[in-house]
């Protein structure tokens, strides 16, 4: 997904810059030209729909994506603190908290690992 935003991002960007390019063309004296302004019409238009398109990929990359930071250093200190208090103890809210955040990390590696593996059968029917 991230991919295809990049590719949307640098034609919107392409996009933009050809605009001001042909804006700039009004600058001249001699720009009677009515094909030109009907051009320019037809590149905001475009870059319209493709700003569009970039903000519904967006919508749907929010809405599906659960960011995951790292925590392993704040169950390590969240542990140390626990054990020295009773050695060897671990509340029940730290155990859930570490199970939920496994969880999500297995709910990763396996949608990495489907990605990977369609990867494999292609590859090797390739060859």
């Amino acid at each position: 997904m991230d991919e295809l935003i990049q590719v949307v991002e640098n034609k919107i960007n392409s996009l933009r810059a050809s605009v001001e390019y042909n804006k700039k063309y009004f600058d001249f004296p001699f720009t009677n030209n009515s094909d030109h302004y009907y051009k320019l019409m037809l590149l905001h238009n475009r870059l319209e729909n493709w700003e569009l398109f970039l903000k519904t990929l967006l919508s749907f990359r929010n809405s599906r994506c659960k960011i995951i930071s790292k925590k392993s250093s704040f169950f390590k200190k969240v542990m140390e603190m626990e054990n020295q208090g009773v050695p060897g103890y671990v509340t029940k809210k730290t155990q859930s908290q570490i199970l939920e955040y496994i969880k999500q990390l297995e709910w990763k590696i396996e949608e990495l690992e489907g990605v990977w593996l369609q990867d494999r059968v292609r590859w090797r029917m390739t060859e």
